[in-house]
């Protein structure tokens, strides 16, 4: 002791250092104590904090402050080599994997204490085989340890507030979608509960003592040092390849939750669901799926769809020079579903709405988030039923597609895409490339003067540039624009915007600014209809929303009656129903309480236009009229009736046109050599790109 205390006091580094520890663990204790309420929140966990947690978490930052300081004191004047791995320290990763994996479910898993023990064993398995990739690649056990430790505790805030604020779990794909998270945080309130803050005590007292242990390492010489890494690249591409090729999941009784992931993380443990779950981002062919069973679909549709009604129902129709599709962030009307309660109507505008209008509701194949899928599905008359958890701009793009864009520049249309966000979200730059818009207005065109709410472009401000843009064109000359609007992107407790609308019967916030966004959101359109209604060229206005928001559970429980696991299908349905309209500034029959799905959106909108419609348009008509709805839960059958999937009354011929309507998106987005091109184009020229 008497040479620590005279290394001490003959060296300022060292005096540093022994003031950094001491720091370092009063801060963690300061915190854990000021965290102390954010531990026992309700009696339960009272109890559990009282007379485990608190003491548990208090008797590990004393003993590794302990530690840490014998530890120091007995510090050698020389810092000694590393060590080559020897057979301890494969038992110490394990272990800290088997605690990377208590608490990555701690954080995440509010089912962590019923999952079964061999998943919970095998979760463990995975992390220590992540944690040895790591280690080869740093030729480091502390350094790889203390990395694993600090990316966990990460990516456990990455998976507890992506659900808590979209409702849905974080999955690959989202890496995508990082630059809309930023654009969007400051809309979100980032809560901190217990669960975080014993998380990251405990992994900074774990980082403590990986940073203090010796170094081992698996080679010293450069050389070996080269074949070491080879050898890691190798046995990752190994591992990889056996992770995508065998069949793993199944062997260890792992089945994927596609649909809802989190239900995957939460019976099978985070890391073991997310990977299993990012297993399936390849897209593999349908069942039956060839070409010559595409060419025979597609002969059949050409032979038994109603091709002389549809020319004689459109015989008289107007062909607009204009049409703008708008896609609506977030535009949902809670009245499809319950009762909301508010202070005052929150669409007067659109309620007015009784001439020359077809409107309703679009069921979408997303509820919460998700909204290039739905863009996806309206210009490309596909259905997102088949891509559970992918975005098909992000993971199946890779080549040009034919769509609601190609089907109006066949008949001299100039396609503009705008959207008052970042071009390269979800990779809208380089999808609008492959759909042939002839341009994309993205933020960077907006003034920076243009009007915001919560930082974000605000729908008037929108549809003003849409008007900018027409009025910009050349005169009579057909002209398409398809708008993607921000406005009403969640989250919703921004404390600078002033609500004007209450919830009366439900007391949030949320509630109260969503509401008052979409009064906002209507005004805007009165604005956008009112311009057109002026407008001599003959004008079509579509729109729909992307999905409904994400507004607390407690509230769809509120609003629907019940939770919604408890809902049946059709009520289940109506959460992904968003309303959409089609207007004209010319005469249309109008009707009202129309049931869709955003599959079928721009065939149905292009049906009423006198233009020209592709084979696939055709086909996907007559489909509505066998199924008039259709999403990733079930659909809505000819006679009414809603059904899931895999309901066992669910009628086989509605499942078989299913699986036929599935071979032909497959051909159109995946199958570029043998792509069926005369179906999907009026001019049937096959695409060089």
């Amino acid at each position: 002791m008497q040479k620590f205390y005279q290394r001490l006091k003959e060296n300022q580094k060292e005096r540093a250092r022994c003031a950094f520890l001491v720091l370092y663990f009063g801060v963690l204790a300061v915190l854990l104590f000021l965290a102390r309420p954010l531990l026992d929140t309700t009696a339960a966990d009272r109890e559990w904090s009282i007379h485990f947690l608190f003491p548990c978490l208090l008797a590990c930052i004393i003993l590794t402050t302990v530690v840490s300081f014998c530890r120091f004191a007995a510090k050698p004047d020389q810092k000694p080599k590393p060590r080559y791995v020897g057979w301890k320290q494969p038992i110490l990763m394990l272990a800290n994997a088997a605690y990377l994996f208590a608490t990555l479910e701690f954080v995440t898993n509010s089912q962590f204490r019923e999952m079964k023990w061999y998943y919970a064993l095998l979760n463990i398995g995975v992390i220590f085989v992540l944690s040895i990739l790591v280690s080869l690649f740093l030729n480091s056990i502390r350094r790889a340890m203390i990395f694993m430790n600090i990316f966990y505790f990460c990516m456990s805030l990455v998976f507890y507030y992506v659900y808590l604020f979209r409702g849905e779990a974080f999955q690959l794909i989202d890496l995508y979608s990082i630059a809309t998270a930023a654009d969007v945080v400051g809309g979100y309130k980032f809560e901190i509960t217990g669960e975080i803050v014993t998380s990251f005590i405990t992994m900074m007292l774990v980082v403590r003592l990986w940073l203090q242990s010796r170094e081992y390492r698996f080679a010293r010489k450069t050389r070996n040092k080269i074949l070491l890494r080879v050898a890691a690249a190798a046995l990752t591409l190994g591992t990889y390849l056996a992770y995508m090729n065998l069949n793993w999941n199944a062997e260890f009784g792992v089945i994927s939750d596609l649909w809802n992931p989190a239900k995957t993380y939460r019976q099978y443990g985070t890391t073991v669901g997310f990977t299993a779950v990012a297993k399936y981002m390849r897209l593999t062919p349908p069942d039956g799926y060839s070409k010559d069973e595409v060419t025979a679909i597609a002969d059949t549709s050409e032979k038994e769809t109603k091709t002389e009604d549809l020319r004689k129902d459109n015989a008289d129709s107007v062909t607009p020079v204009n049409i703008i599709a708008i896609m609506n962030e977030s535009w949902f009307d809670y009245r499809s579903v319950g009762d909301p309660q508010t202070s005052e109507s929150y669409m007067p505008f659109l309620d007015s709405l009784t001439e020359n209008i077809i409107k309703g509701h679009t069921l979408t194949c997303t509820k919460g988030g998700g909204t290039a899928k739905t863009e996806y599905e309206f210009l490309t008359g596909n259905s997102c039923k088949r891509f559970p958890g992918m975005v098909p701009y992000v993971s199946y793009f890779t080549h040009s597609q034919y769509s609601l864009v190609t089907t109006l520049k066949d008949q001299g249309y100039q396609a503009i895409a705008m959207h008052p966000n970042k071009a390269t979200n979800w990779k809208r730059s380089t999808a609008y490339r492959f759909l042939d818009f002839d341009d994309f207005i993205s933020i960077d065109q907006f003034s920076d003067t243009a009007k915001r709410y919560r930082g974000m472009i605000s729908d008037q401000a929108n549809y003003e540039k849409i008007v900018e843009t027409y009025e910009n064109k050349e005169p009579g000359s057909p002209f398409f624009l398809f708008d993607v609007t921000m406005q009403n992107h969640s989250g919703y407790t921004n404390r600078y915007f002033q609500a004007d609308i209450n919830c009366n019967g439900y007391d949030s916030d949320e509630a109260d600014q969503y509401f008052s966004l979409l009064k906002l959101s209507d005004e805007a359109i009165s604005y956008l209809i009112r311009y057109f209604q002026q407008v001599d060229e003959p004008t079509m206005i579509i729109m729909f929303g992307d999905h409904s928001p994400k507004l607390p559970d407690a509230f769809e429980t509120w609003i629907a009656g019940d939770a919604y696991q408890n809902l049946s299908v059709e009520d289940q349905e109506k959460f992904y129903g968003t309303p959409f309209f089609i207007w004209t500034n010319y005469s249309m029959k109008s009707e009202s309480n129309v049931w869709i799905s955003t599959n079928y959106l721009s065939s149905y909108a292009l049906s009423l236009t006198g233009l020209e419609l592709t084979p696939y348009n055709e086909y996907l008509l007559d489909l509505r009229e066998k199924m008039p709805a259709l999403n990733h839960l079930g659909f809505l059958a000819s006679d009414g009736t809603w059904y899931r999937w895999n309901d066992s009354d669910a009628p086989e011929e509605d499942l078989e046109y299913e699986r036929q309507y599935e071979c032909l998106q497959y051909n159109e987005l995946i199958d570029k050599k043998d792509r069926d091109d005369s179906f999907f184009t009026i001019s049937g020229e096959k695409d060089e790109e």
